[in-house]
């Protein structure tokens, strides 16, 4: 009779409770399945004792001292929440910098197109929305994209001339930009827009008057240099960003 019952307990092949099983299973091989309940219990519970612990106190403060002591507790509370909050966002900010870091060797080793990437990578990294190619004639290619304050971006691009035993990585003479980096066809630059031309080399002298004429940042080497490695956009060209800080990658 056990015999009988032992054989109707177990599942048939083909059934969906060995499909499921089979599907787990694979989920485990791969490394996808998840956490089982006892790997996350301990987190849940301090996650419970987080929340339970300020209220139990709020309401020990009212209960013992008078509302005016649980109000104090609560804006205490209120403020070390804050902080602990920009601790954790200062910290991804740094680990995320970390991610994306480069040398000035990838930079000199990448083409054109691996260039643009590049520089696009790091206005991402530094918070940089929407950043994207826009072809100006021919090879000539900008990026644009808007700030984390909302500004407009034009950026353009221009070759470094690297020769051996030259420390500052020679002029800027290949492609040089005429002109403020364009925005999409049909957008009009904001009163805060920000035009930005960035070299892989140095910049002659005529190019700095020129560009401080014309309201344009340059990024030479080595603020190329200090970019790459993590330093933030806005605090390499001081654009007075109150929410961004020179964190050390």
């Amino acid at each position: 009779m056990s015999d009988v019952l032992g054989r109707l307990r177990r599942s048939p092949e083909g059934t969906p409770r060995n499909f499921r099983r089979d599907q787990e299973l694979q989920l485990r091989l791969r490394g996808e399945y998840g956490p089982e309940w006892w790997q996350v219990l301990p987190g849940f519970t301090l996650l419970l004792l987080g929340i339970a612990a300020p209220l139990f106190t709020l309401g020990w403060l009212w209960d013992r001292i008078g509302w005016w002591a649980a109000l104090l507790g609560a804006v205490a509370l209120a403020h070390a929440a804050r902080a602990a909050v920009l601790r954790r966002r200062r910290a991804l900010a740094r680990k995320r910098r970390r991610a994306v870091c480069f040398t000035l060797d990838q930079v000199d080793a990448a083409d054109d197109r691996g260039f643009r990437t590049i520089v696009g990578r790091l206005l991402i990294r530094d918070g940089w929305t929407r950043v994207r190619g826009v072809r100006i004639s021919g090879t000539v290619v900008h990026l644009v994209g808007n700030g984390p304050d909302g500004r407009q971006l034009g950026l353009a691009f221009e070759r470094g001339v690297e020769q051996a035993g030259q420390e500052d990585g020679g002029r800027a003479a290949l492609r040089p930009v005429s002109a403020a980096p364009q925005l999409p066809d049909g957008v009009e630059a904001g009163p805060r827009a920000l035009f930005v031309v960035v070299s892989s080399g140095s910049f002659a002298r005529e190019r700095v008057v020129w560009a401080a004429r014309t309201d344009v940042r340059l990024v030479d080497r080595p603020m190329l240099q200090r970019w790459a490695a993590g330093e933030d956009l806005a605090v390499l060209l001081d654009l007075g960003l109150d929410d961004v800080r020179p964190d050390a990658p």
